[in-house]
């Protein structure tokens, strides 16, 4: 009896495998769902280069170059070795452009000078990592995350990605790296690989396989992070930091003006809530401050200017000391 029924388990799980392997081939063959993603990138994962010394970026917008250093994962300096010394307090910055210091000189990025407003009020054993990464959401933040920032054993890792996981774009960032079968996340996701998986996603609004056209000021389009994927991946990183034995601090990096990452902004501090976890959004204090200083660049109002920065290391500085996660002094 059992040997029966061991057979019709096997004959079964063999008929399912093979009328699977047969829909998957025949809507390969014919092309469904019929996927169609273009983006500025040839995949959606990327990092600044290696081992740069003080090479010189463009400045678009202002028509200007700045210098750029990296370490060998392409961090941005201040460089310190991936192996942590034993009596070395980290702090990692995470974010995008605006984190990574868009714009200003190696000593100038926000992390730089947290760093060095750390050594300066006795906390010399501080190290602060710039995990920044232009252009990054939380999505690509994840990979970075588990393929290289992790291993910098951070002590306290401040999350910082808003800025551009509320931007409109033509597909999600999920999207389209399953539409370019971006290795990075299938690797993780095979479930992905499958056309019958992504089909039955598209039609229940799980898997966008359709561009949706952005309009001026980032209207129309989709959010490169929809708000329920930002929740998820929100609680994925307080969740791998606290793994890691270290503090998380949801940060919601600030813009001259809040705009369109107010929704996000929002999750962002509910999520902080709901998770227990440190929280600081200096957003309102930056609108206050920028009616009577120039803390934006001129004609690139997204990232802060080197007086910018050097005001959001203040607050940031003032938080961690206010919450004893600036380490020993």
């Amino acid at each position: 009896m059992a040997t029966s029924v061991t057979q019709k388990l096997m004959f079964s799980a063999v008929t399912t495998t093979v009328l699977f392997g047969a829909a998957e081939l025949g809507l390969t063959a014919a092309g469904w769902p019929k996927m169609t993603a273009r983006g500025p990138h040839e995949n959606t994962f990327w990092v600044t280069d290696p081992n740069l010394d003080k090479f010189e970026m463009p400045h678009n917008e202002e028509k200007t170059n700045f210098k750029v250093t990296t370490d060998e994962n392409g961090l941005r300096a201040p460089i310190h070795d991936v192996d942590k010394r034993p009596d070395t307090h980290r702090v990692m910055a995470l974010g995008c452009s605006t984190t990574f210091g868009w714009g200003v000189a190696d000593d100038q990025t926000y992390p730089a000078r947290l760093e060095a407003l750390a050594r300066g009020s006795g906390h010399t054993s501080t190290e602060v990592i710039n995990g920044g990464q232009p252009g990054y959401t939380t999505f690509q933040g994840r990979i970075l995350w588990d393929d290289t920032l992790r291993h910098y054993d951070p002590d306290v890792v401040l999350i910082g990605y808003v800025v551009q996981d509320a931007r409109k774009a033509a597909y999600s960032d999920r999207s389209q790296a399953i539409l370019l079968r971006e290795g990075h996340f299938m690797k993780h996701n095979l479930l992905h690989r499958s056309r019958i998986y992504i089909g039955l996603q598209s039609l229940i609004g799980g898997v966008q396989i359709e561009a949706k056209e952005v309009g001026p000021n980032d209207t129309g389009g989709v959010y490169r992070i929809p708000p329920e994927d930002f929740v998820a991946n929100l609680r994925w990183f307080v969740d791998a930091v606290q793994d890691l034995g270290a503090t998380p601090v949801l940060v919601g990096y600030p813009l001259e003006r809040t705009g369109y990452t107010a929704q996000h902004r929002r999750i962002l501090k509910a999520a902080s809530e709901e998770l227990d976890v440190l929280y600081l959004d200096p957003q309102p204090q930056m609108e206050q401050a920028t009616h009577g200083a120039q803390l934006y660049f001129p004609r690139d109002r997204g990232h802060a200017n080197a007086a910018g920065n050097a005001l959001i290391a203040e607050w940031v500085h003032a938080f961690l000391a206010e919450h004893d996660l600036l380490g020993p002094s």
